[in-house]
């Protein structure tokens, strides 16, 4: 998955992030729900057959690695 393509997957959820994404970023500073960024993990884990595993100093580039 590409920067461009998790950014598309914001806006299908209706996520508006408080920061801008980037690939250092964590995950928990983009400054969504939690609840949000839950349910796309999990919609994100069941089309790719994937456990993500991601913990909370996660960045989005480690995100978008194991999504590869």
């Amino acid at each position: 998955m590409t920067l461009a393509e998790f950014n598309a997957l914001l806006e299908k959820y209706n996520v508006k992030p408080q920061a801008e994404p980037t690939e250092d970023l964590p995950v928990v500073k983009l400054g969504i729900d939690s609840f949000d960024i839950l349910m796309i993990i999990g919609d994100l884990e069941e089309s790719t057959g994937k456990s993500l595993n991601l913990s909370l100093d996660c960045t989005i580039g480690d995100l978008l690695a194991k999504l590869d």
